[in-house]
């Protein structure tokens, strides 16, 4: 036998009403309990302007990682859920508008107004491409910057944010996906930390469904040196650092539990 639709919204309406009868009846609407309804309130209200309040500054801390000057050298690690990984030596450089990035075999950089992408080939070698930056370096930081906040503000944002003030010396927060959308930019969650002296990024750890991608400071200094910033030539030899290395296995996975 069908029913039809308005039978079921009917039949809705009729069991939401007894509800909050059942609701009035016990008190819980007319503050017999002694206010907790609007102690709740509060409490639901600061707790949202709170977030709101590390979500801002989750967006601040991540600009002035975009306009420091600073080098930062790091270890890139992938694992996966069968407990494989391979891991990478990363670096950024850093003295606006110049920036370059090496990691996981490529580097992209912008010095001097132009643009430079390198990729490894199967010998270990340097292709590079260069050309002249259409955009300024401010406004790509701008840009990212409003995509960040779009990700974060809202009542229904893409991602909530709490901030860890227990690291000494950094500025963490940790990201959350509470909205759904397929291939979230950084995961279903995500921890970013930020080193205070300098605002370099730090660490950040992106969870996905597929893999584990932790990148984890292991020098910063505020001095940047112009060989931080020269890109390789075409047909330069990548470093051995530089490669990628695995995938390895899960070294506690593949222990004997008698060990």
């Amino acid at each position: 036998m069908r029913v039809s639709f308005g039978v079921w919204v009917a039949a809705g309406v009729v069991a939401g009403g007894l509800a909050a009868a059942a609701v009035v009846a016990s008190g819980a609407l007319d503050g017999e309990d002694g206010g907790s309804t609007t102690a709740t309130t509060v409490d639901v209200a600061a707790e949202a302007e709170q977030r709101a309040a590390d979500a801002e500054a989750f967006v601040a801390a991540y600009e002035r990682s975009r306009t420091g000057t600073y080098v930062v050298s790091s270890t890139f690690r992938r694992t996966f859920p069968g407990g494989t990984s391979f891991t990478s030596e990363a670096t950024v450089a850093q003295r606006p508008p110049d920036r370059l990035e090496r990691g996981l075999g490529s580097i992209t950089a912008r010095v001097d107004g132009r643009g430079v992408l390198c990729s490894t080939t199967a010998t270990g070698r340097y292709r590079c491409q260069r050309g002249r930056s259409e955009r300024s370096y401010s406004s790509i930081v701008e840009r990212e910057v409003e995509a960040l906040r779009g990700y974060v503000d809202g009542d229904v944002p893409l991602y909530s944010v709490v901030a860890d003030t227990e690291e000494e010396g950094r500025s963490c927060f940790d990201l959350e996906q509470v909205r759904p959308l397929p291939a979230p930019p950084y995961g279903t969650a995500a921890r970013f930390c930020f080193d205070d002296e300098t605002g370099a990024l730090v660490t950040l750890r992106v969870e996905r469904d597929e893999a584990v991608d932790l990148t984890e400071a292991t020098e910063v200094r505020a001095t940047v040196r112009e060989r931080d910033l020269t890109p390789p030539r075409d047909g330069d030899r990548v470093p051995a650092d530089q490669r990628v290395d695995g995938p390895v296995a899960n070294e506690d996975a593949d222990r004997d539990d008698g060990e």
